[in-house]
């Protein structure tokens, strides 16, 4: 200990300068807390270590005196410069300035010191220099190599990452836009489900795995009870909108029905669908709300209040007619495509029935209406069995619901209507309209989170985790003759240019130290015990520096290595996650296309997403397309509400796979330009030539601009096959009842809350009247359409003349269908 003891005092510059060094580190390693410091003295720390070694090797290099040596210290500069590629937070040119400073100022003092020393051989110290140069050469090379391939690899890394935070925030974007369009079609308690459909089905087509055999379509649909349906329609709106320009029109139903989602919205009822001019929503769904009737009643008499308004304002000549129904509803969705939230049952057209035997500018309700509002308002006679032969046959009790506000304001004149009624009412209509502000449809899409590519947090993550490392590589002074720096230089070759496995890698680092170990410790057997209590020669024997110098490289590459490792695994992982992230961005991408596609056809679709004009509003005139309709009358019959069939829900299944089957058909590419439009109970509504851009059709001969009409035909002839079929599996004998027009239609997409796409025109009504005044098993077209079928090649048989409602009497054609059915191989 004594001995010990005055070593160390002989020592104390050498003593000093560790514990000065150790403790420089250690405070280093408390700032690692205060990461904002940190960070921005990364730098400066890094130099502090570089410096504190260089001190360290200088310290232990002259704080003996005596005779020098060339090779002294040279495997700690290797050290030095290793570690400053390695481990400290320099760039590639500062880490080659600062390792080739810490090269030459050896060569340079050591040389100088020795030259002046020593009196050693000029050839020996001309090689001893050259050698020092050569390893001190290839520790810049190899660590600047390791310096690159990390380089490479952080900033593959950092690209993968700023790849997955884009992803993940384009995928958080896309959900969100994906709930907000889903919801506005469906309601939240059925929306998951489809949904999740969608979903797993996708991916069974990328897994290219088999559909699950099932009989039958997915059916999302349920019972609900004690609910309230309201059917209103606009009177004197069809007479209007003979008179609107397309925009005109498109803009004054958004306003309108805008107004009636407004007045929803606030009265807890759920608007379910658009048809034409007739709006209609529930109460009581999909939550069950003691006040449903109430709720109606009161949704009923805004709506009458609001066209009051409207009417008031612009001297046009319209009204409203409201029915209102109370009992039990099937809800859901039916079909493949085009999915519109819809209800059914006997209650559901029972309001329809009210609405139509309604009087204008009142609120008509049955008896069972009534009884749930208790003595919320006061009525009077209805009698709605004097204007409908349904409720006179059912013997249904009617009521009128009088206004409140109308027995206040009867005392106050009316306001009259002086100024611009010299405009068009369309024009007056759709200023007054304009100004209530009504939401416009998919507005919300335009709202794109914006995705910031800032990570630059994650630079100084790297620059932290390399200091941690490099406050760990602190070690005795040593030094040892040049074949063990030539093993040295082998250790991290091994460990810098082999590419194998961290397991691998560190076994054979194992094997060669082991082997070097016992080389070393063989051919230096002449060591007394002294060797290992005086302090001078510990720094100063080879036998134990060479043990030292190897056991603290040996560790050293171990750790690079399982950095490097990490490395490696973080890179996989990131990328593993990149590739299963943008997967989901995928299935999100198709997930959104089809719903939206569900809800639009794709070239409006296209409008509203791609080209972003979604601030404004889509209306889109035609001069040519081919309109039907095609219903089941029977179905109404088939249709029952018992124990059996679930209160009608086996009925409703057997219409889904009939409109399912229906929807399949347009699938097939001599179907591609038809394009189905909405289902309105048991009937379905399709149309033709609207992918086609208006004035196109001009540029085309008579015979392709009208091939579409042709198209029609045959897929309402394909529409009768599918059904016989449905026919033959489910031993029923239902039949098809089509009604086919073509002319000029307008287009658009109306409603904030549920945007819906819809045409409108004459041509709509007359085709809708071609299939209710129509006969099982047969195509129905009116004379103009029947002279272009025939041009086509396809056979009509004139029924002769018929009254059609609003239209007088009209000449209407049977299409030939067996003949069609040979016509249509053409058409191809």
């Amino acid at each position: 200990l004594v001995v010990l003891l005055q070593e160390a005092h002989s020592h104390l510059a050498f003593i000093i300068a560790v514990c000065a060094a150790l403790a420089v580190f250690a405070v280093m390693y408390l700032l690692l807390c205060m990461e904002s410091l940190f960070r921005r003295c990364l730098t400066w720390f890094g130099a502090m270590i570089w410096i504190c070694f260089l001190t360290v090797g200088y310290v232990s290099l002259f704080e003996k005196g005596g005779d020098y040596q060339l090779w002294e210290q040279v495997p700690f500069f290797l050290f030095i410069i290793f570690t400053v590629y390695t481990m400290l937070p320099f760039g590639m040119r500062g880490a080659v300035i600062i390792s080739v400073v810490s090269a030459l100022s050896h060569i340079i003092v050591l040389s100088t010191v020795v030259s002046v020393t020593s009196q050693e051989n000029k050839e020996s110290f001309l090689f001893q220099l050259l050698a020092n140069a050569v390893i001190f050469l290839c520790g810049n090379f190899m660590g600047a190599f390791h310096k690159r391939q990390m380089q490479v690899a952080s900033w593959d890394l950092y690209r993968y990452t700023l790849k997955c935070i884009q992803v993940r925030m384009k995928l958080k974007i896309e959900k969100r836009q994906q709930e907000n369009l889903l919801l506005s079609i469906l309601p939240a308690h059925i929306s998951m489900e489809m949904k999740l459909a969608i979903i797993e089905r996708l991916k069974e087509t990328n897994d290219n795995r088999q559909m699950h055999d099932n009989n039958f379509h997915s059916l999302y649909v349920k019972r609900h009870q004690n609910v309230s349906i309201l059917y209103a329609d606009i009177v004197g709106f069809t007479r209007l909108a003979s008179d609107c320009s397309p925009k005109e029109l498109v803009v004054m139903l958004n306003e309108l029905f805008g107004k009636f989602d407004q007045i929803a919205k606030e009265n807890e009822c759920m608007r379910i669908k658009i048809l034409g001019d007739c709006y209609y929503c529930v109460s009581g769904l999909p939550v069950s709300l003691p006040v449903h009737a109430r709720n109606c009643v009161k949704m009923g008499l805004d709506m009458c209040e609001a066209i009051k308004q409207v009417r008031e304002a612009t001297g046009v000549d319209i009204n409203m007619r409201v029915g209102i129904h109370s009992g039990n509803v099937l809800c859901g969705v039916i079909g493949l495509r085009k999915w519109q939230y819809d209800v059914w049952s006997h209650d559901v057209s029972l309001a329809n029935r009210m609405e139509s035997a309604g009087v204008p500018g009142r609120v008509h309700i049955t008896e069972a209406t009534l009884n749930h509002l208790g003595k919320a308002y006061e009525v009077e006679e209805g009698n709605g069995h004097l204007r409908d032969p349904y409720l006179e046959s059912m013997n249904i009790k009617t009521y009128l619901v009088v206004d409140p506000r109308c027995l206040s304001n009867s005392h106050l004149p009316k306001t009259r209507v002086n100024d611009g009624l010299k405009m068009r009412a369309s024009v007056r209509m759709t200023r007054y309209l304009e100004s209530w502000g009504a939401a416009r449809p998919f507005a919300h899409l335009s709202h794109r989170d914006s995705v910031s590519s800032d990570c630059s947090g994650s630079q100084g993550r790297r620059r932290k985790v390399g200091l941690q490392q490099g406050l760990a590589a602190m070690d005795y002074l040593q030094t040892a003759p040049y074949y063990t720096y030539c093993c040295i230089l082998g250790f991290i070759a091994c460990s810098v240019f082999l590419q194998m496995s961290f397991e691998l890698k560190v076994l054979l680092l194992s094997i060669a130290v082991t082997v070097y170990l016992i080389i070393f410790n063989t051919l230096h057997k002449q060591v007394t015990f002294y060797c290992f209590l005086t302090f001078r020669f510990f720094i100063k024997e080879p036998r134990i520096m060479t043990n030292l110098y190897l056991v603290l490289f040996y560790i050293t590459l171990v750790l690079l290595a399982k950095q490097i490792d990490y490395y490696c695994r973080l890179d996989c992982l990131w990328k593993n996650k990149f590739k299963k992230e943008h997967e989901q961005f995928e299935t999100m991408e198709n997930v959104n296309r089809l719903l939206l596609e569900n809800v639009l056809p794709a070239h409006v679709a296209a409008y509203f997403i791609g080209e972003k004009r979604n601030e404004d509003w889509y209306h889109q005139s035609y001069d040519c397309v081919c309109v039907m309709f095609a219903s089941v009358p029977d179905f109404k019959v088939f249709y029952t509400e018992c124990d059996v069939n679930k209160e009608g829900l086996e009925c409703l299944r057997l219409l889904n796979e009939i409109i399912a089957d229906f929807d399949e058909l347009l699938l097939k590419p001599k179907f591609s330009g038809v394009e189905k439009i909405k289902t309105i109970g048991s009937t379905y509504m399709a149309a033709a030539g609207l992918s086609v851009t208006p004035g196109q059709e001009n540029n085309q001969d008579r015979e392709r601009q009208n091939a579409h009409i042709g198209i029609m035909v045959e897929y309402g002839i394909a529409l009768m096959s599918k059904l016989d079929g449905i026919n033959r599996h489910s031993f029923n004998n239902f039949r098809l009842r089509v009604g086919i027009n073509h002319g000029p239609v307008i287009a658009g997409v109306i409603g904030a809350r549920k945007p819906q796409y819809d045409i409108w025109g004459n041509t709509v009504n007359v085709a809708s009247r071609m299939e209710s005044t129509g006969e099982l098993g047969k195509i129905q077209v009116t004379e103009e359409t029947s002279k272009i079928l025939q041009e086509l090649g396809y056979s009509c048989e004139c029924r002769g003349l018929i009254n059609v409602k609003g239209k007088g009497e009209l000449r209407t054609y049977f299409v030939c269908t067996e003949t069609a059915k040979f016509q249509g191989m053409g058409l191809n």
